[in-house]
């Protein structure tokens, strides 16, 4: 068992020697002998626990990627992170507009789930765009979505539900175009307060 665990501590102390071969041959000298007193310390502590010990310990690249940076070295090159691509602000914000007129386009349920699935999306994208800070994101989305959501389900409990169809009839136009003229606001001030 002891043997096993000498080799696993060969093992990972070669891999760390391997991944930083850039270093000056005095730093990785030093870089191993540290991890290896270190690894010493831990085995004497919890004996048994070598592949916890050495999990612990770190990644021989990560290590070694480390000991580069500490020294100033940049000979290594970082990886790259793929960047995620901006949405154009536009898109979210026609979004929102096109789902704020569409339940009033036509009687037709379906109009109305296609509005509530553009509306989602319209508000992800732009919770997670770059174009505004928080507090621009919350206002603007106040007024484009929450208030007229809001006012909607207000004419609902008022005039639908208790199926009052004269107040609805009367009634139904002007509190679209109430509902649109937020949506058109919260759209609007959302443009103009857009980082170009």
């Amino acid at each position: 068992m002891k043997t096993d665990d000498d080799t696993l501590v060969r093992e990972y102390l070669a891999a760390v020697e391997r991944e930083s071969t850039a270093l000056p041959p005095a730093a990785r000298q030093e870089l191993l002998a540290d991890l290896s007193e270190h690894i010493e310390v831990a085995r004497a502590e919890r004996p048994g626990d070598i592949r916890a010990i050495l999990h612990e310990v770190g990644d021989p690249r990560t290590i070694a990627h480390t000991a580069l940076h500490e020294l100033g070295h940049t000979t290594t090159p970082p990886t790259r992170t793929p960047k995620r691509r901006r949405s154009p602000a536009w898109l979210p914000l026609l979004l929102l507009l096109i789902s704020g007129a569409l339940p009033y386009a036509g009687d037709h349920v379906l109009l109305s789930w296609i509005s509530v699935a553009m509306k989602i999306t319209a508000v992800v994208m732009v919770c997670r765009s770059r174009h505004w800070t928080a507090a621009r994101k919350w206002a603007g989305l106040t007024l484009a979505t929450l208030l007229p959501a809001t006012m909607n389900v207000i004419w609902y409990l008022a005039f639908v539900a208790p199926r009052n169809y004269a107040v609805i009839d009367t009634w139904r136009w002007p509190g679209a175009v109430v509902g649109f003229l937020l949506t058109l606001a919260g759209v609007g001030w959302l443009w103009r307060t857009r980082a170009r």
